[in-house]
C-alpha cells in the first residue's frame, strides 16, 4: 500500500463525514438541505426529499467504505466517491450554466451561492477519488504505519479545509 491511499481515503472520509453529519444534525438541517436540491432543478420537487435521504446515504456508505480496513472497500469507497463527486460537480455546472442561483448546503449549512469554484472543488475531490482508486488498485509496495498514520493524518487536515471551501475563498480574496 502507498501513502497515496491513506491520504485519499483520510480526506474524502473527512469530506463526506462532515457532510453527513451536518445534513442530519437536526431536522431543520435535513430539511433545509433537501430543500436546496429543488433550487437546481436537476428533479421534480417532488422527489427533493428522496434525493436527499438518498445522497446523505451515500455519502455515509461511502465514508464507511473508506474508513474500512479492508482493500475491497476501499475500492468501492474511492469508486461511489468518484460517482457522486462527479455528478455533484456536473449538477452545479449545469445548474449555473442555465443560470440558477442555487444555495450550497454541501455540509450542511448555507454557505452562500454556488459558482464555478464549487464546480471546481467538487472536480478535484472526484480527482482525488480517482487517484485513490487506482492507487488502490495497483500499489503492491509495503508501507511503514507510522507513514500510514501520517498520510491519512494529513489527507483528514486537507478534508477538513476543503469543508471550509467558501470560507477559504473568502480569506483567500480579503487579503
Amino acid at each position: 500500500m502507498s501513502y497515496v491511499d491513506p491520504a485519499c481515503r483520510g480526506l474524502l472520509a473527512a469530506v463526506f463525514l462532515v457532510a453527513v453529519v451536518g445534513k442530519v444534525r437536526s431536522r431543520a438541517a435535513f430539511s433545509a438541505f433537501a430543500a436546496s436540491l429543488a433550487d437546481v432543478r436537476l428533479l421534480p420537487v417532488r422527489l427533493r426529499r428522496a434525493a436527499a435521504v438518498g445522497v446523505t446515504a451515500a455519502e455515509a456508505v461511502a465514508a464507511v467504505l473508506l474508513l474500512t480496513p479492508l482493500a475491497e472497500a476501499a475500492v468501492a469507497g474511492f469508486a461511489l466517491a468518484f460517482a457522486l463527486l462527479a455528478v455533484f460537480a456536473a449538477g452545479v455546472a449545469l445548474a449555473l450554466r442555465r443560470g440558477e442561483a442555487i444555495r450550497c448546503l454541501c455540509f450542511g449549512s448555507d454557505a452562500g451561492a454556488m459558482d464555478r469554484s464549487h464546480v471546481v472543488r467538487n472536480a478535484v475531490l472526484a480527482a482525488v477519488a480517482l487517484t485513490g482508486l487506482i492507487s488502490s488498485l495497483t500499489s503492491t509496495a509495503a508501507a511503514a504505519p507510522a507513514g500510514l498514520i501520517g498520510a491519512a493524518g494529513a489527507g483528514v487536515a486537507l478534508g477538513a479545509l476543503a469543508t471550509r471551501w467558501d470560507d477559504l475563498r473568502y480569506l483567500l480574496s480579503h487579503s
